[in-house]
């Protein structure tokens, strides 16, 4: 949906995930609505690359029943800056001060799309990634299976979290108190899966040097261009709340932080490595590598009870020869998404494509910025 002047785009939202929780209309395995965000600096197609207009017109189509043999229809929204600034300020007001602190607009961007999914639910997608599948059965039914962590012999399943709570924030705008009572909330703790991300690198771990000299801050990382969420799934508050609290410390310095780390796909790693350890704290993170054991394209892994975490070709198929990391064909049945890394900060920086050049080639630089200033 658009946004236009009778209705805004946040009262469309509103309308969609109250019809996804009381009409259970979810993912198949999953409590997470059928619901798709995307985002982009305006709403004009004419003024979109090719490679962004396709993929947009790619999940239109899956939202509107035109592959409907592969599932149901689905809602859609493509939130433009003016919706993201009503979003945060009606939803996120003790956090607005601080998000409108960030220097660069691609951490707003990234911020926008946990807010957007911790409070409505659904998929976040890139405008640069193509579903290859419709997202109703992107949880497979071999994916609840239960999987042992090999250097804990912790198995891990598919259940009710302990540790986590879906309990609201303090502050609740009126608009959305009145879409979910008590009931609703206890349906979305029943055992099912509540978030899905996908691994984006599938490194060896440390002292092995290749994750970072191949510019990923951990070994084993999830990407940020596409993942999925039931609504206040602990994974978005955990980010949310690292996020404000690494603004409060290093107010003086945002710009120097490198944007990826503050609020791109490590910090989304760091948030689900610390719910899924706390719920399971013997799990070890590169237990989740789809290199050793696994069959060819790995296979998912739940962790903290109800978030899969997909191998690298889920969201990440399709990758070249070079540092493939185990990443198969856009035909392989597990590879749900395709990225095609058209983003709008994609552009010439030397200083950044030095410092990758520098850092993969003589294991020097690593601390160096990945992506180019805004």
């Amino acid at each position: 949906m658009r946004q236009g002047a009778d209705s805004s785009i946040l009262e469309a939202a509103e309308c969609a995930f109250d019809y996804a929780i009381h009409e259970h209309a979810f993912l198949n395995n999953s409590h997470i609505p059928l619901i798709i965000h995307q985002t982009w600096r305006n709403l004009t197609p004419q003024t979109w690359n090719d490679v962004i207009r396709q993929c947009v017109e790619a999940w239109l189509r899956t939202a509107t029943g035109a592959v409907a043999a592969e599932g149901p229809e689905m809602a859609y929204f493509l939130w433009d800056d003016e919706g993201i600034a009503r979003l945060m300020e009606q939803y996120e007001p003790e956090l607005l001060p601080n998000f409108q602190l960030l220097p660069y607009p691609v951490e707003k961007a990234d911020v926008f799309r946990v807010t957007v999914l911790k409070w409505f639910g659904g998929i976040y997608a890139d405008v640069d990634a193509k579903p290859l599948h419709h997202p109703y059965g992107w949880v497979h039914d071999s994916d609840l299976t239960p999987w042992t962590d090999a250097s804990s012999g912790v198995e891990l399943t598919l259940h009710t979290p302990r540790m986590q709570t879906y309990a609201y924030p303090g502050y609740v705008p009126a608009s959305y108190s009145s879409l979910i009572g008590p009931d609703d909330q206890l349906a979305l703790r029943q055992p099912s899966v509540h978030a899905i991300l996908g691994i984006g690198a599938d490194n060896l771990p440390d002292p092995d040097p290749t994750y970072w000299r191949m510019g990923y801050t951990y070994p084993i990382q999830t990407e940020n261009w596409a993942f999925c969420m039931a609504p206040h799934h602990p994974i978005a508050s955990q980010f949310l709340t690292t996020l404000n609290e690494t603004i409060v410390q290093e107010r003086g310095d945002l710009p120097a932080i490198d944007p990826l780390d503050i609020t791109g796909p490590p910090a989304l790693t760091a948030a689900a490595r610390t719910v899924a350890q706390r719920e399971d704290p013997e799990l070890s993170w590169d237990a989740l590598s789809g290199r050793n054991g696994d069959p060819v394209g790995g296979r998912g892994k739940i962790v903290a009870g109800d978030t899969l975490i997909l191998p690298i070709t889920g969201f990440s198929p399709g990758r070249g020869w070079f540092h493939n990391m185990g990443s198969q064909s856009v035909k392989h049945p597990n590879a749900r998404l395709r990225h095609a890394a058209a983003g709008s900060w994609r552009k010439i920086d030397v200083k950044v494509h030095y410092g990758k050049f520098c850092r993969t080639a003589f294991g020097l630089c690593r601390g160096w910025k990945k992506i180019p200033d805004q």
